[in-house]
């Protein structure tokens, strides 16, 4: 049964006959599958089609009135059709079109067009008059085309086509797309996300960078190379999908390491109050010195009785601009093992009673010897150069550990954090360089 039968027939009939077809996949071939995907996605766009006509029925019919004096259509497919904002203005937009463009109504009730193609085609030709008055000499060439291409090729060429036909909306689509110029950055509960939107220079000036700084990144990791090769991730028939998470996890690390670090590094960098601008830590000392103690149920419930919560947790936070978020105790330790560090006496209320000077945790000489001494991260297998490591306590200066260079190691970031959450013991050798007892379950994690 066709939808052109369903004058006579009723949907219900089509609904019995599609969940009739439901019970029978099972017992498909693969070439009776392949056949049955063919007929069911024409079927797919002439029911597309009947659909267009229902909604062009109910615009026309002012049945929306009904229920809603002050209503439209719009809000009438949203409030009792359940469709959000774009959907139901798509629909209208395609209703109307149909009227407008018979040949391009046929074309889907035959099933030759898809809807996704049909939205396509009204997207780029109903931009404007001007491109409203041509499409109708190009509808058919576009028709055929969208028969035997894929959605991206027909798109590709609908971007040709606009931007030769009509070469002012295009000039006006970039102005635009600089004034929607944006980047955003959404505080989850685990992290930050960067959200944002550039024109195609500016975009293209961000890949170029994010190119050059992944492509410094896997030079100085071998591991990263071997990633490279497979950039991009594939389904199981081997078709390229999108970016691997491997290769955006190493285009994350490039980012901060090659693009933000050396920005702290400037000596341009803006100040924040007449201080250097920078990331600061608030820990309470007992959760420095023991970062996976956890506290007692009467301790909590008092603390949260008096206000004091927030004060027993480690936060992070930027010094130039608003932000504040709960890390870890270990996180924190990592953090404070190689930064500058100020005491801060508060009262059981909070206030603070006393400041302490700020003071370097490692000085700048015993780092030169760390970077003589270790060269870089001292991780097994790990290529990062000194420049991109930080200065390890192996016993936590807070707990008593000396800033000494028997206590202290190289690590990048990504092998300190490794090194604090699964408590690596770090060990010297006789000839004093530092060990890492890896034991044979991390070298699957390198």
């Amino acid at each position: 049964m066709t939808i052109e039968l369903l004058g006579q027939a009723t949907v219900d009939d089509a609904m019995f006959v599609v969940n009739a077809l439901q019970t029978q996949k099972g017992d498909l071939t693969g070439p009776d599958a392949s056949a049955q995907l063919a007929r069911v996605s024409v079927l797919a766009a002439q029911l597309d089609a009947y659909r267009i006509s229902l909604v062009a029925t109910i615009r026309s019919s002012e049945v929306w009135r009904e229920s809603d004096p002050n209503g439209t259509p719009a809000s009438f497919l949203r409030n009792v059709h359940v469709m959000d904002h774009r959907q139901a203005k798509a629909d209208l937009r395609t209703a109307a079109a149909f009227e407008r463009f018979p040949e391009l109504e046929q074309a889907c009730r035959d099933g030759r067009v898809s809807r996704e193609k049909v939205d396509a085609i009204l997207s780029f030709g109903l931009r404007n008059k001007h491109r409203e008055d041509a499409l109708g000499e190009f509808l058919s060439i576009f028709v055929e085309l969208a028969e035997r291409v894929k959605i991206s090729d027909l798109k590709r060429m609908l971007i040709l086509w606009a931007d030769q036909i009509d070469p002012v909306p295009p000039a006006n689509d970039e102005r635009d797309a600089h004034q929607r110029r944006e980047l955003r950055i959404h505080q989850l509960g685990d992290g930050f996300k960067l959200d944002g939107f550039f024109g195609r220079d500016q975009g293209m000036q961000i890949m170029v960078a994010l190119n050059a700084a992944l492509e410094l990144h896997r030079r100085e990791n071998p591991d990263a190379k071997d990633a490279a090769k497979n950039d991009r991730e594939r389904d199981e028939h081997g078709e390229t999908t999108r970016m691997s998470s491997a290769t955006a996890a190493q285009r994350a690390d490039a980012f901060i390491e090659s693009i933000i670090m050396p920005m702290f590094e400037s000596s341009s960098f803006p100040t924040a109050g007449g201080a250097p601008a920078n990331v600061c830590v608030f820990v309470p000392l007992n959760r420095l010195q023991h970062p996976s103690m956890a506290a007692e149920a009467d301790e909590v419930e008092q603390r949260m009785a008096d206000g004091t919560m927030r004060l027993h947790s480690a936060t992070i936070r930027c010094t130039n601009g608003p932000g504040e978020m709960l890390i870890s105790a270990a996180k924190a330790q990592q953090l404070s093992c190689d930064a500058t560090v100020q005491r801060i006496v508060l009262s059981p209320a909070g206030k603070p009673l006393d400041i302490g000077r700020r003071t370097r945790v490692i000085p700048e000489q015993i780092r030169t010897a760390l970077v003589v001494r270790d060269g870089g991260c001292a991780f097994p297998f790990c290529d990062k150069p000194s420049g991109w490591t930080e200065g390890h306590h192996i016993q936590h200066w807070s707990q008593g550990g000396p800033t000494c260079l028997d206590n202290l190691v190289l690590l990048c970031s990504r092998h300190h954090h490794q090194i604090h959450s699964e408590q690596i013991p770090i060990e010297f050798d006789q000839s004093g360089i530092p060990r890492v007892a890896l034991e044979h379950r991390y070298r699957e994690r390198l």
